[in-house]
């Protein structure tokens, strides 16, 4: 019998028929990675030859490469953003990708994507383009895990992709050719090499270029149509990134920020507010501690309600998922996510959720080397629907109450229009600029956005006070703000105004007239000065209204 205690703690042993073959260093003899491997296939080999059996290969590179082709990318900017993990990986500060009509009618499109990143020396270059070939494998510190991103991407959509990388002057390249390995049954990638001539001119100290060529499974046949996609695309899922300084050119155009959530004010189509506090969530997985962080914002309903459907769509507010996932600041998916049992509903439209979280969480999230989708394990949704499903049904609540509110607002049109007319028979409005509170300071500012060519405006909210209304003169103009939950507005007004009846909306009117000369008395009647004074008369005077109308 062999002394079992002959083996060192790292050694393998195979047993086939009854033998075992031992394989690994002895307790004597220290062997390196590759001796061991050796031996590993010398074993094989034995057991080949005595049984008459083959020895099957892990993967058929022919069929592997046809089959990982479909992995299932959502779109060409899906399968595209894996070369800009990689740049941004790689410290790259600008990518610059070139769409442009290929030379032949059986693949209509090329794509070429550069980076001013810090390029790759020649075992790096080689692992890029195999698959599982990573110097960061299964690592949680940002974007990339897998080593799976660089030739799955450019496989799902062409049939060759070339990798140009430099560290200087010399410049280095390989390749990764399906018609290539397919006709020649190669086994391996093409050694890396000095490129012998270069299909463009390095303008940068280190970098990387991907071309894409025969280009057979981009759903585009013109150029035009992919930049506009991966403009839509890239502008929202690195969104943080852009606004961080980092710059995605596309033909020669910088990609601009996209904010599903309306907030940055660096998107060009912002004015949402975010709802309440960012909730934030630590949490301990098998790979480390790591961090959810949970925001939603409220869209300016009383702005952008009146857009015209077409608007609405081409911006993002209608017809868009309300929630938007972010793992290390990068967008991997959205969707209908953590609500639990609500349905969504067109007045989901008008919030948004935003969940971002530390790569040491991905098991919580169920992310798959494509990082384009998020499967909840149970305990996540045991930890994050108690918060956000409420929150999205108090959300809803909210913009229900909001359209409405702004269901009353033709009757106030109607007399702020009246008022206008019959402006010029009386005395002008002073041409002073009342303070404004900070507590209506958000509200007056909104309703600055909303304002017409009348002298009169009128706008209903959820005032922060018990007043039944408030009243600004700004430079000739006279702002009203009704307060949606005095019985004023609620009991009075509001019904009127949401009746079906022409008289009814006719007296809601008159009732908005009546509120909106009061509002102009106390301009001419109380001074600048005299603001705190004609505050608390008109504080007095809606509660003892609220008092006689609730009696």
């Amino acid at each position: 019998m062999r002394n079992p205690n002959i083996l060192a703690s790292n050694s393998v042993s195979l047993t086939h028929a009854n033998q075992e073959i031992i394989v690994g260093p002895r307790a004597s003899v220290a062997l390196s990675a590759r001796d061991r491997e050796a031996q590993v296939v010398k074993a094989y080999g034995a057991i080949a030859t005595r049984t008459g059996m083959p020895t099957p290969a892990i993967v058929d590179p022919v069929n592997f490469l046809l089959a990982t082709r479909d992995t299932g990318y959502r779109s060409s900017a899906q399968s595209i953003a894996e070369f800009i993990d990689n740049a941004f990986e790689a410290n790259a500060l600008r990518v610059s990708i070139e769409v442009v009509q290929g030379s032949d009618k059986d693949w209509p499109l090329e794509l070429t994507i550069t980076d001013d990143g810090d390029g790759m020396d020649p075992a790096a270059l080689g692992q890029a383009l195999t698959f599982g070939g990573s110097t960061r494998f299964d690592d949680r510190q940002s974007l990339g895990r897998y080593g799976m991103g660089l030739p799955n991407g450019a496989l799902s959509r062409s049939r060759r992709v070339e990798v140009y990388s430099w560290r200087g002057p010399q410049v280095l390249w390989s390749r990764l050719d399906l018609d290539e390995i397919a006709t020649f049954t190669h086994q391996a990638l093409p050694p890396v090499e000095v490129a012998p001539e270069l299909p463009f001119s390095p303008t940068t100290p280190t970098g990387t270029v991907i071309r894409l060529l025969r280009c057979d499974r981009i759903e585009y046949k013109r150029p035009s149509w992919l930049v506009r996609q991966l403009n839509e695309e890239f502008g929202r899922i690195y969104r943080r990134f852009l606004i961080a300084g980092k710059r995605i050119i596309i033909n020669g155009r910088a990609v601009p920020v996209s904010d599903p959530l309306f907030l940055a004010p660096e998107s060009g189509f912002d004015g949402a507010r975010q709802f309440g506090d960012e909730l934030v969530y630590s949490l301990t997985s098998g790979q480390g501690d790591g961090k959810i962080r949970v925001r939603f914002a409220e869209l300016p309903i009383e702005r952008w309600h009146a857009l015209s459907a077409e608007k609405k769509r081409e911006r993002g507010i209608t017809n868009a998922p309300s929630v938007s996932v972010l793992r290390a600041d990068r967008e991997i998916d959205r969707g209908w996510f953590f609500m639990g049992s609500k349905r969504r509903e067109n007045y989901d439209d008008w919030w948004r959720c935003e969940v971002s979280f530390d790569p040491t969480l991905d098991e919580y999230f169920g992310i798959t080397h494509s990082k384009q989708a998020i499967l909840p394990s149970a305990d996540l949704l045991k930890i994050l629907l108690p918060d956000i499903e409420p929150i999205g049904r108090a959300l809803n609540s909210r913009v229900r109450r909001r359209f409405e509110m702004l269901r009353t607002m033709e009757p106030l049109g109607a007399a702020e229009r009246q008022a206008g007319r019959a402006d010029a028979s009386l005395p002008p409005i002073p041409q002073r600029r009342d303070l404004v509170p900070e507590t209506l300071k958000d509200i007056v500012i909104a309703a600055d956005h909303l304002k017409g060519m009348s002298p009169y405006q009128i706008v209903v909210s959820d005032l922060p006070s018990t007043a039944a209304f408030e009243v600004v003169a700004r430079s000739g103009r006279l702002l009203l703000l009704l307060n949606s939950r005095h019985p004023l507005y609620r009991d009075l007004y509001g019904p009127l105004a949401t009746s079906e009846s022409s008289r009814d909306q006719d007296i809601a009117k008159q009732v908005a007239l009546a509120i909106l000369a009061a509002a102009r008395a106390e301009v001419f009647t109380w001074s600048r000065a005299d603001g705190p004074r004609a505050r608390a008369f008109r504080q007095n005077w809606a509660d003892v209204l609220s008092t006689f109308m609730s009696a």
